[in-house]
């Protein structure tokens, strides 16, 4: 197990690595109640919940950002533990998940924490803002976006670049926390914020569309030609 801590006064926010392709799991909590959400819970729950125990913060709601398996695998089992409650993109991603609504808020102890609709990767992508934090799943990694195209099913490269383009809306110091950690090496640059984003991520610096399809298209070739692991 591999924990981050990004907490600050207003907000506990934990970065666990607990296995998978460099998947990012997150506990976020409320420091003045114990409430506590997790995000992405996809490997080793009980793991996640003895953490969760360890730091005195109890688990309520346990948040999904898209159906894939690495980032659902181990919500039944936490939800099984923790007697929380499961909400997602869309119902059927985990047994007995209730749907999230675009601009929906979720309270957990005195934290408001916002659903944005992020299709693109997945076509019942959530990105969730808490305060100053942004949990983008696999929308937008450190220096790169989530795939789309015949290996991710209803995935659109056009509907991710809408909710890229949603997100650049937000203000420059809102941090990024991804849900890959495929910036380098573990732990390399594990969050960013928007506005780092903005200025250095080759994906959010295309033109437009086009230029956009255009890069993912050859991204092997650039990655090659400019040095990115």
């Amino acid at each position: 197990m591999r924990v981050l801590d990004h907490s600050n006064e207003e907000l506990t926010l934990l970065q666990v690595h607990l296995g998978g392709d460099r998947n990012w799991q997150y506990l976020i909590a409320d420091p003045a109640t114990g409430d506590a959400c997790a995000v992405d819970p996809g490997h080793a729950p009980r793991e996640l919940a003895d953490l969760a125990q360890r730091r005195g913060v109890a688990i309520r709601v346990i948040l999904i950002t898209h159906g894939h398996g690495d980032h659902t695998g181990g919500a039944v089992e936490l939800a099984a533990l923790t007697r929380a409650a499961v909400r997602a993109g869309r119902a059927g991603v985990v047994p007995g998940a209730t749907v999230v609504h675009d601009g929906e808020t979720i309270a957990v102890g005195r934290l408001r924490i916002q659903a944005l609709l992020t299709p693109g990767h997945a076509p019942d992508h959530v990105a969730y803002r808490c305060g100053d934090a942004l949990l983008t799943g696999d929308l937008l990694f450190c220096g790169k976006v989530g795939g789309t195209g015949p290996s991710f099913a209803g995935s659109s490269a056009a509907a991710e670049w809408a909710s890229l383009k949603r997100i650049l809306t937000l203000p420059d110091d809102v941090r990024i926390f991804p849900g890959h950690d495929y910036y380098g090496g573990l732990g390399e640059l594990p969050a960013s914020t928007v506005g780092h984003e903005r200025r250095h991520n080759p994906f959010l610096l295309c033109a437009d569309l086009a230029a956009f399809e255009h890069l993912k298209a050859t991204w092997v070739e650039y990655k090659k030609e400019h040095g990115i692991r």
